[in-house]
């Protein structure tokens, strides 16, 4: 996917809407949040890193969180 498409697509929806990220994984969605975003490649790509939502950067889970 290039960055246009993702534009084009966010852009058919209200930019108010709050955006909901889920990671498919073994048929279950789990849900998680944006990490960061950059740019690697000297500029060639953007990256989009995700983790689990109550998790620390590493996606270690936050003791605070941990039931």
């Amino acid at each position: 996917m290039k960055v246009k498409d993702l534009i084009e697509r966010l852009e058919r929806h209200d930019s108010d809407s709050p955006v909901q990220f889920y990671f498919l994984d073994n048929y279950n969605l789990e849900g998680c949040e944006i990490e960061t975003i950059l740019y690697a490649m000297d500029g060639e790509q953007v990256e989009i890193t995700i983790k689990p939502y109550n998790t620390d950067e590493g996606g270690n889970r936050i003791e605070s969180e941990v039931g």
